[in-house]
């Protein structure tokens, strides 16, 4: 950057909260860094110029706002960076608030809502001839099954939107939950605290997830890249845990300038599809209003996301560029540990959890897979020699997570109680989306 403005940054708990950090500090941002705990894994950034700590909006969404709107009284930045959906829509609600301090880097809040609203993206994609599942949308169960009877089995139950945005504000605990058949889905649906309209069901799509990010300036691309989700947590789709820049295929460019073109996107986005090798097809997932995981690839590609969206907001000159390194590989170690873990305890084998479409591995070949990724040149988020730091800290969160697991197999060995062991072990969340795969021989697109 030519000057060096101060950018606060929320998210530092995150991967792509401390890759953010690590893009703006390199390009000579001074960055104000805030999480919702000491330990956040960005406070320990080497271009953290400040460290700030606030309120979760899981926990509480007004503390929440009530602390960034304190700490940017004090700090008085030139400009406020999102990291992660849950702090980006909280601060799209107090907008008014946030920005008599410094300009919001997030898209206007009514664009904002036609991606987070999947119901209205979905809208979007058919009217511009973009290929999406067959969708039903429903307020009661009833109402669901019905509808139901006319898609084609198996089928997945997505949230409408984010929880804690109000126009898709639900009290559902899972990201994604799957079906065999009408049986099986009502019965996933019978406990659930189903509200007005807040539950999609959408037929399963076959193939791997493959993504593009990118930012746009009010329409037109700035810069965009599409990747590969080699691999996931859970195995069958989730959250991406090794990630690999491909080439181009030109489809995948219509459909996502299309899409944001319309839509007037302003600042980073990723829209998700899903590949389906057996029918040569694109199909889309949603739009996502974020910095996501492929954030620390973008920097190992030669991108520099973060830069890029503070220039476009501070109104200075935004490069464009089209050129990045393809065959680039980037690990979420931590990510990759869980879905090792789901697998070889059987947690990833729960039906309602998993896409009834994935063939997972057999035990010992993704072992054997999770080990050969350990591989020379591979990227990883969080460990990086010129900022060692977050990676030392992430270093010693997953040791303690693996005692913890080895722990627990001795304990349930010996028929021990834990408190014997005078260790409290981690433990890993049954599925990481309820807080956000394909084997990793598939073939990945290419040009047609």
């Amino acid at each position: 950057m030519t000057d060096s403005p101060t950018i606060l940054v929320t998210g530092a708990d995150q991967h792509q909260g401390l890759a953010i950090i690590r893009g703006l500090g390199r390009a000579g941002a001074r960055v104000i860094a805030c999480g919702p705990k000491p330990t956040s894994v960005g406070l320990y950034s080497r271009y953290t110029a400040e460290r700030c700590v606030y309120t979760s909006p899981f926990d509480d969404k007004e503390r929440f706002t009530s602390d960034i709107l304190n700490i940017l009284r004090r700090t008085k930045p030139d400009l406020v960076m999102p990291g992660v959906e849950t702090t980006l829509v909280v601060l799209d609600e107090h907008r008014r608030e946030i920005e008599t301090y410094a300009p919001l880097a997030a898209p206007p809040s009514e664009v904002l809502q036609r991606a987070i609203d999947k119901v209205m993206t979905l809208e979007l994609a058919q009217r511009l001839g973009v290929p999406t599942p067959a969708t039903i949308l429903g307020g009661s169960t009833d109402e669901i099954l019905a509808k139901a009877a006319r898609l084609r089995f198996p089928v997945a139950m997505k949230p409408r939107g984010n929880a804690r945005y109000a126009p898709t504000a639900h009290r559902l605990d899972f990201k994604v939950r799957y079906a065999r058949d009408l049986r099986e889905l009502a019965e996933v649906l019978a406990p659930l605290p189903l509200q007005s309209d807040c539950l999609l069901v959408q037929e399963c799509v076959r193939g791997m997830g493959v993504c593009v990010s990118g930012i746009f300036d009010h329409g037109e691309p700035v810069t965009m890249f599409p990747y590969a989700r080699l691999r996931e947590v859970p195995l069958s789709g989730g959250v991406s845990v090794l990630r690999q820049s491909i080439e181009w295929d030109d489809r995948l460019k219509v459909y996502v300038t299309r899409m944001l073109g319309e839509l007037g996107w302003h600042g980073v986005a990723m829209v998700e599809f899903k590949f389906d090798p057996t029918e040569d097809r694109f199909v889309l997932m949603e739009i996502n209003p974020r910095f996501q995981a492929s954030t620390a690839l973008s920097l190992d590609i030669g991108i520099n996301l973060p830069h890029l969206v503070a220039c476009l907001y501070l109104g200075q000159h935004v490069q464009r560029s089209s050129g990045y390194r393809v065959g680039v590989r980037e690990r979420w170690l931590h990510g990759d540990l869980l879905a090792l873990f789901h697998h070889l305890t059987g947690q990833s084998q729960d039906p309602t959890r998993s896409n009834p479409l994935f063939s997972p591995p057999s035990k010992m070949r993704f072992l054997w897979q999770f080990l050969r990724d350990f591989r020379p040149g591979t990227k990883y988020d969080e460990f990086e020699l010129d900022d060692w730091r977050p990676g030392l800290m992430e270093g010693m969160q997953l040791i303690r997570l693996v005692l913890g697991w080895g722990l627990g197999a001795v304990s349930r060995i010996l028929r021990l109680p834990l408190r014997c062991l005078r260790v409290r072990p981690s433990r890993a969340p049954s599925d990481p989306r309820d807080r956000e795969t394909t084997r990793t021989r598939m073939r990945v697109p290419t040009n047609r």
